[in-house]
C-alpha cells in the first residue's frame, strides 16, 4: 500500500475517531472503506445514467 495525505476538517476528524474507536478500527481502515463505498456508489450511477 501506498501512503496518501489529505486534509480534512476538525469536525470530521472528530467524528471519524469517534467512530473508529466505538468500532475498534483504525483510521485508515475505516478511510479505504468509505472510498471504496464512494467509488462503487459513483459507478453504479454512472451506468444508470448510461441506460
Amino acid at each position: 500500500m501506498r501512503v496518501v495525505t489529505f486534509k480534512v476538517d476538525e469536525e470530521l476528524l472528530t467524528k471519524l475517531d469517534l467512530y473508529c474507536v466505538n468500532n475498534r478500527k483504525e483510521r485508515s481502515e475505516v478511510i479505504r472503506e468509505a472510498i471504496k463505498f464512494y467509488l462503487f456508489q459513483q459507478k453504479t450511477l454512472v451506468k444508470k445514467d448510461d441506460n
